[in-house]
């Protein structure tokens, strides 16, 4: 575990997304890189995805590949491909990391993505995906992190979603925050089966909640 903050802010989630094996960051910086590489023992990548710093809202993955949107570009693709299968999807929805929360074993889509992206997405990183919400919020990308082992999720996930997220995902997550309180958990925390990197203000008894919830 590492507490951390970006250019001063603590919403770390919005900067990254990691896999198992590997972490898109979309900034230059040397804490948060190294921070990656010892607490995930990840490969970080380093690029902006369609000209954008926010990767975490920028695409969706697990360990079989990266989902973008074709607004990704040119050079972003090429270095993304140098190391990671990289799926483009044709789609008027930049934030694809905001709209699909997923591990390795399947995942929950923005309820109202066309049924044809979800196929091809589902397809391309061989998990079964379906539509739903977590604690109501539709963008699931940051109301939730699921990795292989654990999740946490918004503290106001109905039973039905917890439920719904063990069946598709294999694992029991809690509710809880980050940051001191707050409940968009996917924009505090990036985490897989061997650490987490969480927001600097997380409080303690946070701190208590998230171990729990991603090391069960």
């Amino acid at each position: 575990m590492k507490l951390l903050a970006v250019h001063g802010n603590p919403l770390i989630g919005l900067y990254a997304r990691v896999s198992e094996n590997f972490a898109v960051v979309g900034v230059f910086d040397e804490k948060l890189e190294s921070s990656l590489r010892e607490t995930l023992g990840v490969e970080v990548i380093t690029t902006t995805i369609s000209g954008s710093e926010l990767v975490g809202a920028m695409i969706a993955m697990n360990s079989r590949g990266v989902v973008v949107s074709n607004s990704i570009m040119g050079k972003e693709l090429e270095k993304l491909k140098s190391k990671v299968d990289v799926k483009v999807i044709d789609t008027p929805m930049t934030c694809v990391g905001n709209n699909f929360c997923l591990n390795d074993k399947g995942g929950i889509s923005h309820p109202e993505i066309a049924s044809k992206t979800v196929e091809e997405i589902s397809d391309f990183l061989g998990i079964e995906i379906a539509y739903g919400t977590i604690g109501g919020i539709k963008t699931v990308g940051m109301a939730g992190v699921i990795t292989n082992k654990g999740g946490i999720v918004h503290p106001n996930a109905t039973e039905w979603e917890l439920k719904k997220i063990k069946k598709l995902m294999g694992v029991e997550p809690l509710k809880g925050t980050a940051n001191f309180g707050n409940d968009m958990v996917g924009s505090s925390i990036l985490a897989n089966s061997k650490g987490y990197v969480v927001g600097r203000d997380t409080t303690g008894l946070e701190l208590g909640i998230i171990d729990e919830a991603l090391f069960p």
